[in-house]
């Protein structure tokens, strides 16, 4: 027997004048506020220096490679090199400061260099030899207004080629200097125009998903005054990104009025204000947040980003899914229809995703599989006599292309060494393909028996309101075809990884342990220990929970599958496997792909773009140390009761799921593969509620951030400063994020309560 569902209200009621005044007037205040933190900023920012031949992508154009010059980094010019600087204070001139060197022998004449200025003619002058290397050059910029971040200076000049170098070279250049000159404070109109529109569009999306107005007010002039302090302390690294800061929140309400348009949310009196979004649609979320990033990517190709240009496919896909969703939003709002359009969203979502999946699925297929290889190789050198761990590649860095994992692993590759290794690869890669559609079918058959009922969330708990609506079996299908359009599978498939198995293998241990069946869960946990060691942690929570016959088939499947490894793979591989490979395969790194606590931490202080061990000990502790407590909070939700078909023991359960890619020191962005499990629980346990549209855009949001794209969606190959090195962690925010919402709905505190009574 179920309850009428409660009429359908407006998600906003109209505003009355006042209040609009009040929000204009709101939001006018942190546009100005805004405008005079980063107009403060932008005067201490002055004078500009750019070492060149450091981290200078963004500010050099048609220059050689960064080389050693005097003892220095720098880099030669050709016939015609560009700099682009950050503009100089509106209307008033500035100084260049430009340390030069001809690298002329004594037979041949000084060169000369013509300087442009946004392409008018500024100064020519000789550079003249000397023995000491380099020369300062003094200029006066006059003052130039454009509709660009960045004042291009062209420096012309004649070129050589030294014996032996078939390069043209024209001068050597290591150090620029830029002083504003007049004592003008107003900063160049494009800095004006993105601190307001940043500013404006903030406190603007704030509001949009409830957040009060002080509030809103308050934490825009927050990140106003960040920005002023970043901008101030270190210019270079945030004056030419403002229009791509800008381009964030932009998106962010775009996506909240394409939810507000096509849902059929409900808010007014009858909710206090609150606007409350039915769980039945949260896969139309989630899908507006995997394409979301897209308009991100496009932003920063557009701004001169190298490299990540979006695939013609996506865009066209992309195009066409947003001209349908307007169009179906339009007519659910005209018509009344808003329960219709929602669904005929969901379906259009889903189609896009479909073609995204085949498209990603086409792509795995077609390119090099570095991980499928070095699982391979190590197995043939093994049967050809020799072994599978190259000990001298494992110390030097274990992080690199070198065999690391437990024997058990080499044992299926052994009867197809001998093989084509891309024929292998190929059966390798159509297996994998077959455990994503088992995941898939397995995960659909779960949910339609775990059924969410009202009282598991406390009675006083009035942010959320049980409803009935039950979803039919295509609504099913097609939110698995959003929540399966995720890019961790199919990187995994792509590099020739195991975590494809290890999903379904975990997925398998939940359904056992839904059943009863706990003995046949640690089986499967030891399997997938077997391929990697991270599923280890999942033993804690068989304690927590009091499984022991879980541990008990863990145990016993341990014992089983390697005394078979043995058996195939001789003791010799495991005795330098547990002796002299796992002693050494510890510690982090900051290599982009490294997503965890550890690989943050690590970011700010090693290269992220090399793939080799972090040898900062302390810091690497720290990094520990904070997984440790998350850990230990993980551990204390797992203590509360629950029963073993709840989706509170289905959150618990994943949240270690979540520990193995957050926590352990080094995992891979195609690890997070395991983290469709908890997005599918959080869809289950809110499928027949609301929930107010904040939390439901914060969940879109952690899973635009964690399925779409990996290390080189977004990243142009050169980390150049503090906003390169915050958005290398995006994937790490998103899983925060989801962290968060399952924390939030865990209730740590009553827990804690709960325990401890």
């Amino acid at each position: 027997m179920t309850n009428p569902q409660p009429p359908i209200e407006p998600a906003f009621e109209p505003f009355a004048w006042r209040t609009v005044a009040l929000e204009l007037a709101a939001g006018g205040l942190a546009l100005l506020l805004a405008v005079l933190l980063l107009a403060v900023g932008y005067g201490f920012a002055w004078p500009l220096t750019l070492e060149v031949g450091q981290r200078d992508g963004r500010f050099v154009g048609g220059f050689h490679e960064t080389e050693r010059l005097d003892g220095e980094p720098g880099r030669w010019t050709t016939d015609d090199s560009t700099l682009a600087l950050p503009r100089p204070p509106e209307g008033q001139p500035a100084r260049l400061t430009l340390r030069l060197a001809s690298g002329r022998t004594e037979n041949q004449p000084d060169p000369r260099l013509r300087l442009s200025a946004d392409g008018r003619a500024l100064a020519q002058f000789d550079v003249v030899r000397r023995i000491d290397g380099t020369r300062l050059y003094h200029v006066l910029v006059p003052p130039t207004s454009r509709a660009d971040w960045a004042l291009r200076l062209g420096l012309a000049s004649d070129t050589f080629s030294p014996p032996g170098d078939r390069r043209t070279l024209g001068l050597a250049l290591n150090h620029v200097e830029l002083h504003a000159l007049g004592g003008g404070w107003l900063p160049a109109f494009w800095v004006l125009g993105w601190a307001a529109a940043i500013g404006g569009l903030s406190y603007a999306l704030l509001r949009s998903v409830g957040v009060g107005r002080m509030l809103a007010l308050g934490l825009t002039g927050l990140l106003a005054a960040l920005l002023a302090w970043g901008v101030a302390v270190r210019p270079l690294e945030i004056l030419p990104y403002l229009q791509r800061l800008a381009a964030l929140p932009a998106l962010g309400l775009l996506g909240v009025a394409l939810a507000v348009l096509l849902l059929p949310l409900r808010g007014g009196r009858a909710t206090g204000g609150a606007v409350l979004v039915p769980g039945t649609v949260l896969p139309v979320l989630l899908g507006l947040g995997w394409w979301l990033p897209l308009g991100f990517q496009l932003a920063l190709d557009l701004d001169g980003a190298v490299g990540v240009h979006p695939a013609d496919l996506a865009l066209w896909t992309g195009g066409v899914l947003l001209v349908g969703l307007l169009v179906l939003g339009a007519w659910g709002q005209f018509s009344g229809k808003r329960e219709q359009a929602a669904h005929w969203a969901l379906g259009l979502l889903a189609a896009a995703a479909l073609v995204m999946i085949v498209e990603q699925l086409r792509f795995a297929f077609s390119r090099q599989a570095p991980d499928f290889w070095i699982l391979f190789k190590g197995t043939r050198d093994w049967a050809r006599g020799g072994s599978l761990y190259d000990l001298e590649a494992v110390l030097t860095n274990h992080f690199g292309h070198v065999f690391k994992v437990p024997p058990f692993y080499a044992m299926f590759f052994a009867p197809f060494v001998f093989q084509p290794g891309e024929l292998v690869l190929l059966g390798h890669r159509i297996i994998n393909t077959m455990l994503i559609g088992a995941t898939a079918l397995l995960w659909a058959w779960m949910s339609y028996e775990l059924r969410v009922t009202s009282y598991e969330l406390p009675r006083t708990d009035t942010s959320m309101q049980p409803i009935v609506n039950r979803q039919s079996s295509i609504e099913l299908i097609l939110g698995l075809l959003i929540l399966f359009n995720f890019r961790p599978l199919f990187d995994t498939l792509s590099f020739g990884q195991i975590d494809l198995l290890l999903l379904l293998l975990l997925t398998l241990a939940l359904a056992a342990l839904q059943r009863g069946r706990d003995g046949l869960a640690g089986v499967l946990v030891a399997l997938g220990t077997l391929f990697k060691i991270y599923p280890l942690l999942l033993l804690a929570f068989f304690v927590l929970k009091g499984r022991w016959r879980a541990l008990g088939g863990f145990a016993l499947a341990m014992l089983a599958c390697n005394g078979l490894a043995v058996l195939v793979m001789g003791w010799e591989m495991h005795r330098v496997y547990l002796l002299e490979v796992v002693p050494r395969i510890g510690g982090t790194t900051a290599w982009i792909e490294n997503q965890t606590i550890s690989g943050f931490i690590a970011r700010w202080f090693d290269n992220p773009e090399e793939a080799t061990i972090f040898a900062n000990r302390p810091l690497a502790l720290l990094g520990l140390g904070l997984s440790a407590l998350l850990s230990a909070l993980v551990c204390l939700l797992a203590l509360r009761r629950a029963e073993g078909r709840s989706t509170t023991f289905l959150l618990q359960y994943g949240l270690f799921l979540l520990l193995m890619v957050l926590a352990v020191p080094a995992a891979w962005m195609h690890y997070q593969t395991l983290l469709v499990l908890l997005f599918g629980a959080l869809l289950l346990r809110w499928r027949e509620r609301e929930l107010p549209l904040g939390r439901a855009l914060l969940l879109a949001l952690s899973f635009g951030l964690i399925a779409h794209g990996n290390q080189w969606t977004f990243f142009s190959g050169q980390v150049d400063g503090i906003l390169a090195t915050l958005g290398l962690s995006y994937k790490m925010y998103g899983m925060l994020l989801l962290g968060g919402l399952v924390l939030a709905e865990l209730k740590p505190l009553e827990t804690l309560r709960d325990v401890t009574a």
